[in-house]
């Protein structure tokens, strides 16, 4: 091991040591003109950050509107139980009114809470790979409890799965590791004429592997006709940033995307990384990274 090699680890440990690793933060804003999608830059409005502990952090942000009421439902992880559930917390005119809250914990870790309506019912499909499923929830109260309806997939190791209601199928994306590969390089499609199902996968999976454009990074949207997806680019690291990718074929025989516009955190958003873009309403919201002080250390 060369002398750099020996003073990099070491800084390692030591940052470690000080702070909690790794670290979020939700940032939000309201827009109506001039959101992410239109400008291809963070720009514009300024982020709020949404409150939090230094021992908790809060990422995977997406915002629904239903019957009425704004909430924000996210990744609430807290670094002493080394564990997430998924909590929420309620929008008015102003911005977060009241507390954070929890409404959905399982045994496993769970996060990226995707939600789409269907049939008149509000669901859930958190992230839950550590459970080896991909399991669908019904709101009860969108704000304090869901139902587990039925397990989508099983005995599979899928991440931040995202749905999209396109050509009269719905379409699953996600992030999906076999064997000893990585959970961000490897995009594969589900294809199903329900939401409930029965799901069946695309012909051509994976139909990508690319750390820089695979993994999903919140919901798809059609702009001026054209089909769009926010991706995580995982080149330098995890969520270290965040592309805008046009999907360019989507049908049951093939899969194509072009990466338009590629966002870093910068002088409109600090931090290190960027890995989660939403909208509902007017509410627009992203994350990033944050450093957290273990303030246990200082205080000995």
């Amino acid at each position: 091991m060369t002398g750099f090699e020996i003073a990099r680890n070491a800084a390692k440990s030591i940052y470690r040591q000080c702070f909690y690793s790794p670290h979020w933060r939700i940032g939000w804003r309201f827009v109506r003109d001039g959101d992410v999608w239109d400008r291809h830059d963070l720009g514009g409005a300024e982020w709020q950050v949404l409150p939090n502990a230094s021992y908790r952090f809060f990422a995977d942000p997406f915002p629904v509107i239903w019957q009425g009421r704004t909430c924000l439902l996210f990744e609430d992880f807290d670094h002493r139980r080394g564990k997430g559930i998924i909590s929420a917390v309620e929008f008015g005119p102003d911005g977060p009114e009241g507390d954070v809250f929890p409404v959905l914990e399982e045994p496993w870790h769970l996060s990226y809470p995707f939600m789409i309506e269907d049939d008149g019912e509000l669901w859930l499909i958190p992230e839950s790979s550590a459970n080896r499923t991909v399991s669908l929830y019904r709101a009860v109260s969108v704000a304090h409890r869901w139902i587990k309806e039925t397990d989508l997939l099983t005995d599979i190791e899928a991440s931040d799965t995202t749905i999209l209601r396109y050509q009269g199928r719905f379409w699953m994306f996600a992030a999906v590791r076999k064997n000893m590969g990585s959970f961000s390089d490897s995009l594969s499609i589900f294809i199903a004429d329900r939401l409930l199902g029965p799901w069946r996968p695309h012909p051509a999976n994976p139909v990508l592997v690319d750390p820089a454009s695979a993994r999903p990074a919140g919901n798809m949207l059609v702009r001026d006709g054209r089909l769009w997806r926010p991706v995580q680019d995982c080149r330098e690291a995890y969520g270290a940033a965040l592309g805008l990718a046009e999907i360019t074929r989507l049908d049951e025989h093939g899969f194509e995307q072009a990466v338009r516009t590629v966002l870093r955190p910068g002088r409109h958003w600090p931090g290190r990384r960027l890995h989660t873009l939403n909208r509902a309403g007017t509410l627009e919201c992203i994350d990033g990274s944050a450093l957290a002080l273990r303030r246990h250390h200082w205080l000995r």
